[in-house]
């Protein structure tokens, strides 16, 4: 995961062949995580963390999180926040994990998602972000 999407947009606009185009998808072809797993594989090692790192600070069940790993479940919305902020994400990598996974995207007008984004830019953990959906009266992540 080394090139910027803008980059890569760019890069794009510059194409102008049909030559060209297929060069351009050879080189981006297995190069960049298409599902869940392989995305947050991909950020834990860009990371340096583990799964079992990841694991203590999200909380999730071990024997859940590793079918979330291997593909077999696919997690919900809240689940995704809590497995990018165990990540240390920042908040673009953490819309590309909703985006990824078909779930939708933290909106800046929904007042629960715009304190996680602030938590999540804030490099807050999943207890305090819970603690700041409590105190506006909305539900903490589950």
């Amino acid at each position: 995961m080394t090139d910027k999407t803008s980059t890569l947009m760019e890069q794009l606009k510059t194409v102008g062949t049909p030559e060209e185009i297929e060069q351009y998808l050879d080189g981006i072809r297995d190069k960049y995580p298409k599902d869940f797993s392989s995305y947050i594989k991909a950020i834990l090692a860009e990371k340096g963390m583990s799964i079992v790192d990841m694991q203590k600070e999200c909380g999730i069940e071990r024997t859940y999180l590793y079918q979330i790993m291997r593909g077999e479940k696919n997690p919900g919305r809240d689940k995704i926040i809590e497995i990018a902020v165990a990540c240390k994400m920042d908040i673009t990598e953490c819309q590309r994990a909703l985006e990824i996974a078909q779930e939708g995207i933290l909106y800046a007008k929904s007042s629960r998602d715009s304190l996680i984004i602030y938590a999540i830019n804030k490099k807050k953990n999943i207890r305090e972000i819970n603690e700041l959906l409590i105190d506006h009266q909305l539900d903490p992540l589950n």
